[in-house]
């Protein structure tokens, strides 16, 4: 962790937050106190199929202002042509700003079109960092899972299927405006979105409060993330679902999503990319596999600052922050197996040596999350973790 005594530190959030239980049937009162009427909205499709709530907030939004364009998103996983392909549902038009209300997927996708509503050109050729030059339209997110945190981060991650490549349109800019936390979103998310969604939050939690490039600043986010997700998560994999719990893991996950956003990513976040562009797993999914081995690593080799972590949960007396971490590892590892997190790579179609070297070789491409890592963390490492859940 970075020393604000001894060099200098950044902290950022950009994003205004509401929260509170019905909150989305304002989001036309919302929208006009800014002085948006004319708004591109994206959907998650299985939410608003399934979501009556939802489905009626899109409604009344089309019903209230002056104009609406809805766009029905039905892909978990959006590419940059996707992203080609919608944008003409909205070129033409004169809009205000993006509305998206869905999952990461759907946020990322209202994103990235409020970008290419300003800047011309393929959408895949503002993939990387700083490419973006116009400030894109202004981005309302309404999260239906409590995972991601993108309705609070500036990144907007898709797969560029010509080079098998999963990277974001990243920018200063692309910072919703506006992000609502409303429980009555999540009624319809299923039992394993809970779960995958919920381990992505954690695992942003955990990494961006080992990473090297934390401060002081992200970890208070990391640690009250924290606080918010593991006795949450565990009621949810109890089958809780009230009211209380969904919106301590919403905002749970927008912690998560600031701390990470001012630390970086770390091992199991990137270990989870070439798991998305290959066999379709979903991120959140995907790098919770990969995250009880992470932390397991760092503990076997000497990390002891999970004991902070343990003592904001657990009452247990520990003798020493080694015993406290071990514990520490212990419990992550029961949590994933409470929500069903799957302990190998077989189930996702990871069947052979070549499928094997495939995740570790994409994964190398992102070395620099792996240098984050508390506890050196390269290509050896990579294998044989790799190799141990194949």
């Amino acid at each position: 962790m970075k020393d604000y005594l001894k060099e200098k530190t950044r902290f950022v959030m950009k994003t205004e937050t509401l929260m509170g239980d019905g909150i989305a049937k304002e989001l036309p009162d919302v929208l006009a106190a800014w002085e948006w009427s004319r708004v591109g909205l994206v959907v998650d499709g299985g939410l608003y199929r399934h979501n009556d709530y939802a489905r009626q907030v899109a409604e009344t939004l089309r019903q209230r202002l002056e104009h609406v364009t809805m766009l029905i998103a039905d892909m978990p996983e959006p590419t940059y042509d996707y992203l080609d392909q919608t944008r003409g549902v909205f070129a033409d038009l004169d809009l205000d700003c993006f509305v998206g209300i869905g999952g990461g997927s759907t946020l990322d996708i209202a994103k990235g079109l409020a970008t290419l509503m300003t800047n011309e050109g393929a959408a895949v050729s503002y993939r990387g960092f700083g490419k973006v030059k116009n400030t894109p339209l202004p981005v309302v997110a309404l999260p239906s899972t409590a995972g991601t945190g993108s309705e609070v981060t500036p990144y907007a991650v898709f797969i560029d299927t010509q080079q098998q490549w999963k990277f974001g349109i990243n920018s200063e800019h692309n910072y919703p405006k506006l992000a609502l936390y409303d429980p009555r979103l999540l009624d319809s998310c299923p039992d394993r979105i809970y779960a995958s969604a919920g381990m992505d939050a954690m695992t942003h939690t955990l990494e961006s409060f080992v990473a090297r490039n934390a401060t002081v600043v992200s970890r208070m986010f990391s640690k009250q993330a924290f606080k918010l997700l593991f006795p949450n998560l565990k009621r949810a994999a109890g089958g809780e679902r009230s009211t209380a719990v969904k919106l301590n893991l919403l905002l749970g996950a927008g912690c998560a999503g600031v701390a990470l956003m001012n630390s970086g990513a770390g091992p199991a976040g990137a270990l989870s990319y070439p798991l998305g562009v290959y066999y379709d797993v979903p991120h959140g999914l995907a790098g919770s596999v990969f995250l009880p081995a992470v932390i397991r690593y760092n503990v076997e080799n000497g990390y002891t600052d999970y004991a902070e972590l343990y003592d904001l949960v657990c009452d247990e007396a520990c003798a020493t922050a080694a015993e406290k971490s071990s514990r520490f590892a212990e419990a992550i590892e029961q949590l994933s197996d409470e929500l069903g997190i799957p302990t190998e790579l077989g189930g996702f179609g990871v069947k052979t040596d070549e499928d094997s070297r495939r995740i570790i070789d994409h994964s190398m491409q992102l070395k620099a999350a792996f240098e984050q890592n508390p506890i050196t963390f390269g290509q050896s490492e990579v294998e044989r973790i790799v190799y141990a859940l194949s």
